[in-house]
């Protein structure tokens, strides 16, 4: 008999190596060999990036198929056995879940998707639903906080947005941080693939396909369809060797995780917000590079930072003046013993730019020289023919704004985090969103073809 079900698997990797991809990779090449029939690309689920006991990329997978039921039980020994050998449980904020949902996905999961995208979910909350009629099994290591993970990753819905990610990888054993690649050769790939994005920061001429932890991915190519993540792989020059690839489906870049708009009253501490405010007082520095401006929201006063990393970003942020009216989008940070809860700025929108009056710079109505003031409300005197006049005569006009209403200020590509919508998405792509039974062909077609992107010659 044949049955659907859904894998998800999450917080396997650490600091110090491992990859909840690659994971995820192996479990595909293990239900290959089963012949079960794959219904979608595996979803690389990008979660609340705000969360303190995160691993790395706080990323789960879910991994979707039909198989005979009597197959079942042995794919799910093989499962937990390569979760057991591919996870870093000896890292301390490791703690391995996952989940096998028999049938289609619970409702629930999709509730805990979308929650685990902005909130802090607690795992007492995730085990009440896995041991109340769930239809499925769960396995976990230590804490088992990748339980949350997991279920997010079965329940997320990928279909009004998504993105596509191809992952190649090295040797796990190999922990160097640094990755051999031509990286002239990534940046001609890049810009012959209009739909790629997120590649290469041309403003900081820095390369942001290759990880620099001691994990096995080598890199990681993004872009709005499968067709054009493979074509960039085929266009690059490697310099190592690669032991696999894998082609995800995924909510990085999306912006899905500020579903809500909050007021400066009700943030909390990790969450990811979007809160509408006014700007109270001029955008400050503060030691190490940070700019904090303040707003008002519903009565309460919150600090937003841009941090040193931002890098140009932090310009913009100084542009504000008081009474601009924005959205800030961000994660919130906690307050401490020197400062208040803050929102770490990711973005911010101008609803409303408040107008700046600058002071006219006169000449002297007798010689044309330059004014020069007496002091407080006193007036100016030329100091050419020392002619005086009185501030009164002085005009004002409307300073031109640096910053405009309705645009989007965004982080540079160096500094975004996995589900920052970068401008470059603002067109919102729809075109390229088929059909379920689309997804379901596609990945079939990328496994056939898998072994010959294994073939990607050494230079």
């Amino acid at each position: 008999m044949l049955k659907e079900y859904h894998i998800g698997i999450d917080d396997t990797d650490s600091h110090e190596g491992m990859c909840t991809t690659y994971l995820a990779t192996l479990i595909v090449d293990s239900l290959e060999n089963h012949g079960v029939e794959f219904l979608d690309f595996p979803k690389l689920v990008r979660l609340n990036p705000n969360i303190p006991y995160k691993t790395r990329g706080n990323g789960a997978v879910s991994i979707s198929f039909i198989s005979t039921t009597h197959k079942i039980e042995e794919i799910w020994k093989e499962c937990i056995n390569l979760v057991k050998i591919h996870s870093d449980i000896k890292a301390e904020n490791t703690d391995p879940g996952i989940v096998l949902q028999i049938g289609k996905p619970d409702p629930r999961t999709k509730k805990v998707y979308y929650e685990a995208l902005y909130t802090v979910i607690s795992l007492k909350s995730m085990q009440h639903i896995l041991n109340n009629n769930f239809q499925g099994l769960y396995y976990s290591i230590k804490e088992g906080r990748g339980l949350i993970g997991a279920c997010a990753a079965i329940g997320a819905n990928l279909y009004s947005d998504y993105t596509y990610e191809f992952i190649a990888y090295r040797d796990p054993s190999i922990k160097t941080s640094k990755r051999m690649i031509d990286e002239k050769s990534v940046i001609e790939a890049d810009q012959s693939n209009p739909l790629s994005f997120g590649n290469y920061d041309y403003v900081h001429n820095q390369l942001m396909i290759t990880p620099h932890g001691p994990d096995p991915v080598y890199v990681g190519i993004r872009g709005e369809t499968a067709k054009s993540v493979i074509q960039m792989w085929n266009e690059i020059k490697i310099l190592e060797n690669i032991t696999t690839v894998m082609l995800f489906r995924s909510n990085q870049h999306t912006q899905p995780h500020f579903p809500k708009e909050f007021t400066g009253k009700d943030i909390k501490p990790y969450y990811s917000v979007k809160v509408r405010g006014v700007v109270d007082s001029t955008p400050h520095l503060i030691t190490g590079g940070h700019v904090i401006v303040s707003i008002v929201s519903n009565g309460k006063t919150v600090n937003c930072a841009a941090y040193e990393p931002t890098k140009k970003f932090r310009k913009h942020v100084r542009e504000l003046i008081a009474g601009d009216e924005l959205m800030v989008y961000g994660g919130v940070r906690p307050a401490s013993d020197e400062y208040p809860i803050t929102i770490n700025l990711e973005q911010f929108e101008i609803i409303k730019l408040q107008q700046q009056i600058a002071r006219i710079p006169l000449k002297c109505p007798h010689c044309e020289g330059a004014l020069k003031s007496l002091g407080q409300n006193q007036g100016f005197r030329c100091k050419r023919c020392k002619y005086q006049i009185d501030k009164k005569e002085i005009g004002f006009q409307f300073k031109k704004r640096g910053l405009h209403s309705g645009v989007r200020y965004v982080i540079p590509t160096c500094a975004q985090r996995h589900l920052t919508k970068p401008t470059s998405r603002d067109d919102n792509l729809q075109f390229h969103l088929p059909s379920e039974e689309s997804f379901q062909e596609e990945f079939h077609d990328f496994l056939k073809n898998r072994e010959n992107l294994l073939k990607h010659p050494l230079i």
